[in-house]
């Protein structure tokens, strides 16, 4: 059932993504504020809006505005990584270095490489209905891991998840701790975002923060 809540989002949503693919119709700094509001009302921290693309703005709220029936969450693009092989490992390495090189000197990429070579960093995919343990492809007992048996999660959509697994405070936004969600089911830290294409649910124990 959909709540009064959802309905409300998913048609704010609808505007949004409206707005942003009508570039004619709407301007940038309109478009980029319509979708953090959006972003904000999933509880999500919108500062991460002007770092992405139109394109990847719109991905992202389809994804978040998607109906919970398992029916409607399956992805129907061809390209989308295999979240269990040493090939998206190594895609995800690369941009968490990335990210950490623009970090500076510490920083949530940072927390979260760290976490990948310590063998911590757990990744999932409710809509595929997948998690597994991230491992570093740089790791000499790695290096011929081609792929690793993922755990079956329950197949639900990304709103339903989140809200399963991060607390929102009284504001309505997600619950972060040193620049990080906090997953309540492990109180553990958490990150949501784009790897690659996709969006994924990244979570690591507290002590990989520094």
């Amino acid at each position: 059932m959909v709540s009064a809540l959802d309905n409300s989002r998913m048609v704010s949503t609808q505007y949004a993504l409206k707005n942003l693919r009508s570039s004619d119709e709407s301007s940038e700094d309109t478009q980029s504020s319509s979708a953090a509001s959006i972003l904000r009302g999933y509880g999500l921290d919108s500062s991460s809006v002007s770092l992405l693309s139109n394109q990847a703005l719109s991905g992202l709220l389809d994804t978040l505005s998607s109906k919970d029936d398992t029916s409607d969450e399956t992805d129907t693009t061809d390209d989308r990584a295999d979240v269990t092989s040493g090939s998206f490992m190594s895609m995800l390495k690369q941009q968490l270095q990335e990210a950490a090189a623009a970090e500076g000197e510490s920083g949530k990429a940072h927390d979260m490489l760290a976490a990948l070579e310590a063998g911590t960093l757990t990744i999932s995919d409710p809509t595929q209905g997948v998690s597994v343990a991230a491992w570093d492809v740089d790791d000499p007992d790695e290096t011929d891991t081609e792929s690793k048996v993922g755990r079956t999660i329950d197949v639900r959509g990304w709103s339903e998840f989140l809200n399963a697994h991060l607390e929102r405070g009284s504001d309505g936004a997600f619950i972060k701790e040193n620049g990080s969600y906090v997953d309540q089911t492990t109180e553990g830290n958490a990150f949501f975002g784009l790897i690659g294409s996709n969006y994924y649910y990244l979570s690591w124990p507290q002590t990989a923060a520094k």
